[in-house]
This record gives structure tokens, sequence and C-alpha cells, in this order.
């Protein structure tokens, strides 16, 4: 398979009157984008903090116990989806446990019933210091018949080394679910997720969370995110490297085509070659230099 139809969503906090309500809400986006051809559904990071809305307003530690407790709702739901609807669903990332400790875990449902899971490796400073959580310590890096995919989780994106070992590891495509409640957080994502595809020579899908609840909460209130998919920014592709992009803080699912056969031809025959032309030996050299100044 050359080609992937892929639906970035841009999911809107919109009100919730049930907990029925959430769930019948996500069936409806899956089933709209595997109606318009998508085979791969990519959701926001904390997606389902979108459930706290619907509970007193919580610490940041009772929300961890208050999400974990839908956990198992959550894989069976997405799981059903992905074989009912025919398609491959990022669930976006769900706040679980792991051991005495929660993490803040990607799970990628393929519908032959096979679960991915990738817990975020780069705590931001609220998500250390006020959810607590505990950082992934294990990058996957997952076999698909399109080829091989990784799923960085927001924060994660902004670290060239993760996307460059994903790369190293023969990944072509990047799953970025994020949530960034300003534009600045979201420019940071944003901006990184084009450069790891331009540095790497491959794909990022990016999806977030807009609109905003009509009572503040202290875990997900608002957000700001304009999803897309991007490429490198050399030929085949366009000079912006940019497949496809939403409306911003439009509540929408934003679709693409990426064509696995045109990165090759990049990667082989594009104007510059980064992914290739690298000098970690020169690298390597300057750090131990810097090392013994130090």
């Amino acid at each position: 398979m050359t080609t992937l139809t892929v639906a970035v969503s841009q999911y809107d906090l919109a009100s919730l009157d049930s907990e029925q309500a959430f769930w019948e809400r996500l069936r409806l986006k899956i089933s709209d984008a595997a109606r318009a051809g998508a085979e791969l559904v990519v959701f926001p990071e904390y997606m389902t903090a979108h459930l706290l809305s619907l509970e007193p307003i919580l610490t940041h530690d009772e929300a961890c116990r208050r999400l974990d407790a839908y956990t198992e709702t959550y894989r069976v739901f997405f799981r059903q989806c992905s074989r009912e609807f025919g398609i491959i669903i990022l669930g976006g990332t769900h706040i679980c446990r792991k051991g005495s400790g929660f993490v803040n875990r990607a799970f990628l449902f393929f519908p032959d019933g096979t679960i991915e899971m990738q817990d975020k490796i780069h705590l931001t400073p609220e998500e250390r210091n006020r959810w607590s959580l505990t950082a992934g310590d294990e990058l996957q890096v997952i076999d698909t018949k399109w080829g091989k995919w990784a799923m960085l989780t927001c924060y994660d994106i902004e670290f060239p080394e993760l996307a460059r070992m994903a790369a190293e590891q023969g990944a072509e495509l990047l799953l970025c679910p994020s949530y960034t409640d300003t534009a600045f957080g979201y420019s940071r994502v944003r901006l990184c997720a084009q450069s790891r595809a331009i540095e790497n020579q491959l794909f990022v899908a990016l999806s977030g969370i807009v609109g905003s609840l009509s009572e503040e909460r202290p875990q997900v209130d608002q957000g700001y995110c304009q999803a897309g998919l991007f490429s490198p920014c050399d030929l085949p592709f366009t000079e912006e490297g940019i497949i496809a992009v939403g409306q911003l803080n439009d509540d929408s699912l934003v679709i693409g085509e990426l064509d696995f056969a045109k990165l090759q031809d990049n990667r082989h025959a594009g104007a510059v070659a980064p992914f290739y032309d690298r000098r970690p030996d020169f690298y390597a050299r300057k750090e131990r230099s810097v090392a013994d100044v130090r």
C-alpha cells in the first residue's frame, strides 16, 4: 500500500449533558471519517478529559482517578468502532493507571482488534508538577501495511532527538495528538511538527482540541488548534509542506492523502536530503569536546 487517507480531528469542547452524548458524538465523527474514505482517524491529546465537564470541579489527583475509571469503556468503545467502520483509530490520549501512578497514554486501535500504546515521554511542567504523571520510557515503532509509524504526543514533537530515533527505526509517519490552550502552545507544536517532517523527510499528522467549556476547569477547559497533515518542503510536495490543514479553531475533520511512494521519491531525489546528509560522527566529536571543556 502506497497511499493512506488520514482524517485528523479538531475536536470541539462542546457542551455535554451525559456520558452517552460524549461517546455518541465520537461515534458520529468516526462514521463521518470512514464515509469520507479515511483509513486512519487521529483524535487529540486529553480528549477523554472532556468527560470531566460532567463532574464537580476536581483536583488533579481526583481527575486522574476519575479518568482511569473510564479506561475499560474507552478501550471497548474504540475497539468496537474500529472493527465496525473498518478504520484505524488513534483514540487521542487517555489518563490511566500504571503501577502506583498515572500516565498520559495514546492508544491506536486496528480493525483486527490489535491495540498499540505509547506513553507520553516528555511531560510538560504542568504534567509533572500538577498532574504528577509518570513519563514514558520506551518508544514504540509500529509496523503497518503502509510502513512504520510512531506516536509522539504534543510536547514530544518538540524534541528532535525523539523523532530522529523513530525515523532511524524506519518510521515514515508520526502521529501527534496534541492539546494546546493558547496560540503560543499551538505555534510551538505546529512549527516543531513541520520541522520534524522536514529534517526526517517523513509525514506528520497533527490533531488538537478547540473551543471552550462554559465553566472554567483546572484540567481541560479550552483549546486552540489548526490540525493538519505535513510533509517535507521539497518536491514532489508543496513548498509549504502542507498536505491539508483545517480552519483555525473550527470543529471539523481535516482529511488528506499521504503518498508513501512520493515520500521515497523525496528521500532519494529531493533537492536536499537532511535525513541522509546529517553527520553523526561530527556531532559526536563536538559533544565530546564540549564535555571535556565542562
